[in-house]
């Protein structure tokens, strides 16, 4: 008898699984990953849906509009240049744009030195924010708001859906065809120059609302209060009852009317989820810095108010904040 193979030292099987009962196993798992993921398109199917309207152009036109457009902006703008600043807003601006439906734009956030509250997004994803948004917020909540209402902006294509509707309706597409070129012609005319009154910055009310609606779903996907955005207009309100308050919301929905809108969103979201972002600290040390950074130098003509404006209030025209964060 070979050595290992007497009946003392011989291996011992493991008794036989009768195949009902492995495929017994099989069920109760499935039935687990049917439940999870009929939850997940429930969560998904408590929204509004969206999706971008009619275009001429393609998402990668798209990002050469906006490429060409930002670098005109930079050059007119006074930018912060900040990198400690840009990189806390590309940090953020990345995260909530990681949950924006559509094409994968390559999403850019820069800061501008100008204590107006305001912002506004170019197509493809350029995006820039004043420092005042920045200044004004009570939490990072609201300022990523912001932030998710531009994101929509870019992903519904709010920019190059105006510029297709302002060619549909001046020019014959034979003769818009002829004059600029085809498409291509398009592309290099609306990225050649940045004016504030662009175009591409001039939202329709739908479009507004729309951008409030898909921010909100942003932020209740980011983990962040979807309330938040709904609290940063109402400070915008305050703001606006300010002595010097200059031109607010223009050509843009009743503050009250995108309140409510945001909140039937909240409600249909389901509510904020349970223990949502709460201010970080990398917020509290941004905004403090800001706030003792030297003030903007006067601009040499009065900016023009881009389409998404949120408002134009200096932000140290604003009152100080009763919660004592600095």
């Amino acid at each position: 008898m070979r050595i290992g193979t007497s009946p003392s030292k011989a291996r011992i099987s493991p008794p036989a699984v009768s195949p009902d009962r492995r495929g017994a196993r099989w069920p109760a798992r499935v039935v687990l990953i049917l439940v999870f993921l009929a939850a997940a398109l429930a969560a998904r199917a408590d929204r509004t849906p969206l999706k971008p309207g009619v275009n001429l152009f393609t998402p990668p036109q798209d990002i050469d509009i906006g490429l060409r457009s930002s670098r005109n902006a930079e050059a007119q703008l006074p930018m912060l240049n900040d990198p400690r600043v840009d990189d806390y807003l590309n940090a953020l601006g990345k995260r909530l744009a990681a949950h924006a439906p559509g094409y994968p734009f390559p999403y850019q956030f820069r800061c501008v030195n100008d204590e107006s509250v305001n912002a506004f997004a170019l197509p493809g994803g350029f995006i820039f924010v004043d420092r005042g948004v920045i200044e004004v917020s009570d939490t990072e909540a609201q300022l990523a708001g912001v932030l998710a209402h531009e994101i929509a902006h870019v992903a519904l294509r709010h920019g190059t859906h105006q510029a297709t509707k302002a060619y549909w309706t001046t020019l014959p597409i034979a003769a818009a065809s002829s004059l600029f070129g085809g498409i291509g012609g398009a592309v290099e005319q609306l990225g050649s120059g940045f004016a504030e009154d662009s175009i591409l910055l001039k939202y329709s009310r739908s479009a507004e609302t729309q951008a409030d609606v898909l921010g909100t779903q942003i932020l209740y996907d980011s983990g962040y209060d979807p309330r938040a955005l709904a609290q940063f207009f109402e400070i915008v309100q305050d703001e606006t009852k300010q002595p010097k308050r200059a031109a607010f919301f223009e050509d843009h929905p009743n503050p009250d009317h995108r309140i409510d809108r945001i909140m039937h969103e909240v409600d249909l979201l389901g509510g904020p989820t349970p223990n949502y972002q709460t201010p970080t600290d990398d917020f509290v040390s941004i905004r403090r810095y800001l706030r003792v950074m030297p003030a903007p130098p006067a601009p040499q003509h009065k900016r023009k108010s881009p389409g998404t404006t949120l408002a134009s209030q200096p932000a140290s025209a604003r009152p100080s904040q009763a919660s004592g964060s600095k």
